[in-house]
């Protein structure tokens, strides 16, 4: 005898015989039960036809072969409890009448319990361990505890969200840059999960108001360094999925996920040349579009970096080439292929106070708004580099998703704030 629990996802009434496919718990996946006269009281076999998808029940029982059901098994129902009724859903999560996206988030909180879409969030959970394990493995500490109220721009412009704190004037974090820096002298190598905030009113299939990211800083770590810490959270993450997440990885149409065992580099430069021989407009100095990002991807069947930028498109926290101050020293990690994109931004850091301070004020920033940030690289700072690697670009580049919105249980985008 075996108890098994679950959602009801179909009914079929014949009726002597029911058949109930359950969405199982924990396991979240379809199987049949049988539900026969004789097996079970009268009762119960007649309730058994009524039940609305999504009812919770308990059955007792036994499994049973059976080629022709689900997954090659059936169980045969001896007993059933309801432990919890639902109302008709608003939206079929079978998904034989596909309601559109909009409607889709307008219920999210049901649309998140088809098994399709519960995949991308147990493979979210193994890429961000799998990040996890690769910084542990490259020396690096979890910080995890960054503030998200913060009284300083991290990065300048308009892309902030205010807030009141008390009588101050405060705003949400872009990223936890400043802070994770801070802990560099202490700790060495530090890292972080966290929520970053960013009011731009983008609404391409990559961009987010509110997203996580994988932030990572670490002392003496060299360009190279960053490129191989990089790639191995990616390749590390692929492998897993493909070793772990089988499963959730057929549920989204994924035969074979592809695990890199390189990646390429090229300079800004060499990506701009690159993209004028495809026909597009570009200037040097410019920053890469969307479209500028999409169709450099399409050159490259591994995932790549662009090795420097013009200082003007970069953070003040970059260190600036030394053979050519035109670059900062930032690099996109990018995913590649048609569909991909812009992963991660990072690099080597400017750890000079006088620097940082002339940086600041050419981006029309004010030092004094910086007080312990700056004070603080005064103390026998070391050289240091680091990134910010966005968790649900990553997850949206390996599982191909159509767009980022897929990503997150709950988006955030200019448009979407419920529920």
């Amino acid at each position: 005898m075996a108890t098994l629990r679950g959602w009801v996802w179909n009914v079929r009434d014949i009726g002597k015989l029911k058949f109930i496919l359950l969405r199982t718990f924990p396991e979240n996946r379809i199987e049949q039960v049988v539900v026969k006269k004789g097996n079970v009281p009268d009762e119960i076999l007649e309730e058994a036809g009524k039940f609305n998808p999504e009812t919770l029940l308990e059955i007792d029982g036994d499994w049973k072969e059976s080629p022709k059901a689900p997954n090659g098994r059936e169980f045969v129902a001896t007993g059933l409890r309801v432990i919890a009724n639902s109302q008709p859903t608003p939206i079929d999560l079978t998904e034989k009448t596909p309601a559109e996206f909009p409607t889709r988030l307008e219920y999210r909180y049901l649309d998140l319990r088809k098994p399709r879409i519960a995949a991308i969030f147990k493979a979210k959970s193994t890429i961000v361990d799998a990040a996890r394990q690769v910084l542990r493995k490259w020396g690096f500490h979890e910080a995890a505890f960054f503030p998200i109220m913060i009284a300083t721009a991290t990065e300048g412009g308009a892309e902030l969200f205010p807030l009141v704190y008390f009588d101050k004037e405060a705003f949400l974090a872009q990223s936890a840059q400043l802070y994770k820096q801070s802990l560099v002298p202490a700790l060495g190598r530090v890292f972080s999960v966290a929520p970053s905030f960013r009011a731009e009113k983008s609404r391409t299939r990559k961009h987010l108001t509110e997203f996580w990211q994988i932030d990572a800083e670490g002392a003496f770590l060299t360009k190279k360094d960053l490129m191989e810490i990089q790639f191995d959270i990616y390749r590390t993450a692929a492998q897993r999925l493909a070793e772990e997440n089988e499963e959730e990885l057929r549920l989204l149409g994924i035969e074979d996920i592809v695990i890199p065992t390189k990646y390429e580099k090229i300079s800004y430069d060499e990506a701009i040349e690159l993209l004028r021989s495809d026909g597009v407009q570009i200037e040097r100095g410019d920053d890469f579009g969307a479209p500028e990002e999409r169709q450099l991807c399409s050159h490259f069947e591994v995932p790549f970096f662009v090795t420097e930028f013009p200082e003007t498109e970069c953070a003040f926290y970059y260190k600036l080439r030394e053979d050519d101050p035109f670059f900062a020293e930032k690099m996109d990690f990018l995913a590649p292929g048609p569909n991909g994109l812009e992963l991660s931004s990072g690099g080597p850091r400017e750890h000079d106070p006088e620097k940082l301070a002339a940086r600041m004020r050419a981006k029309g920033l004010k030092p004094e708004n910086f007080g312990w940030y700056l004070e603080m690289f005064k103390y026998g700072f070391p050289p240091h580099g680091g990134f910010g690697m966005g968790v649900e670009r990553l997850t949206l580049a390996l599982l191909g998703l159509d767009k980022i919105m897929e990503a997150m249980p709950y988006p955030r985008t200019p448009d979407i704030l419920t529920p």
